[in-house]
């Protein structure tokens, strides 16, 4: 070994030259994993959010449509059960009429016939309501069948045509199937003569034999039937007729019908009541 001038010693055996050692590693490939890492990461954690997003938009359709499918159903079920529950009120109506409640009854019956016509089956329920009427009317008489044809009248139109018809109406003396409908008429003899209205029927009588009504000495007795109630006898009234009516024959309108009879005089009956009148020269008669 060796010294420097100053004394330090110098180990020459061992000293090497550090211009010969080799460089320091590059870190290039370090940054580049941990680069690479970071994408892959991010990627994975893309992938996995955009499948939850898929699943939970996915679930969040079928549940709206399941809701809508539901709703849908609903609906339908209710609109079914509101027509169930009409239609059992009306049967209801009809197998313990009160008798007495018109308008309430012409309101259910009107009730069941929208429901009827909102799900495109009115036709199909046409023969409950018009049974239905005819047990009403059966049951609670003709001024409840009036009124229940006027009520019922004001509802839809399929339902005010059933009203007018009178085909539901029970009539205690139905008109012959050959009697002809006219609004008027006189007897070939031209001594009695009549006219229809809309609900009734009224005949003059110009020379008879028995008791005149009530203050119609000498003057000519009018009879009115109407579609119920009971018949009239006055003179404050007479009708013309230019309608030869034969004997024999028979002719209705509105619910009220005649016979003419050459011997028998004319007789006017109510469907609905069976109450009526006979009048000929020699008498008359009320039933």
């Amino acid at each position: 070994m060796s010294s420097t001038p100053n004394g330090t010693w110098i180990d020459q055996g061992f000293r090497q030259d550090q211009s010969n050692q080799p460089p320091a590693a590059s870190r290039k490939p370090l940054y580049f994993l941990v680069f690479a890492s970071a994408v892959l990461a991010i990627t994975v954690m893309a992938i996995f959010f955009i499948k939850v997003m898929n699943v939970g938009q996915s679930a969040a359709g079928n549940e709206t449509r399941t809701s809508s499918k539901e709703t849908t159903k609903n609906e339908e079920t209710t609109k079914g059960g509101d027509l169930q529950e009409a239609r059992d009120a009306v049967k209801k109506l009809a197998e313990k009429p009160s008798c007495s409640k018109v308008e309430d009854d012409a309101s259910t019956i009107i009730t069941f016939a929208k429901a009827a016509i909102n799900e495109n089956s009115y036709n199909s329920e046409k023969k409950t309501i018009s049974d239905s009427m005819s047990k009403l009317s059966k049951e609670c008489g003709a001024e409840y069948t009036l009124s229940l044809a006027k009520a019922t009248a004001k509802g839809p139109s399929n339902l005010a045509d059933l009203a007018n018809s009178h085909s539901w109406w029970y009539l205690k003396s139905r008109a012959p199937e050959d009697a002809r409908d006219i609004t008027e008429f006189k007897t070939p003899t031209d001594n009695i003569r009549c006219k229809f209205g809309q609900d009734r029927v009224a005949c003059s009588i110009y020379a008879y034999d028995y008791p005149s009504p009530q203050g119609c000495e000498g003057k000519t007795a009018t009879y009115t039937l109407g579609l119920s109630g009971d018949i009239t006898a006055d003179c404050n009234s007479s009708y013309n007729s230019s309608v030869t009516a034969n004997y024999g024959t028979t002719v209705s309108h509105n619910g009220v019908w005649c016979s003419i009879e050459q011997t028998e005089g004319v007789t006017c009956t109510s469907e609905l009541t069976g109450k009526g009148f006979q009048i000929k020269r020699a008498a008359e008669r009320r039933f």
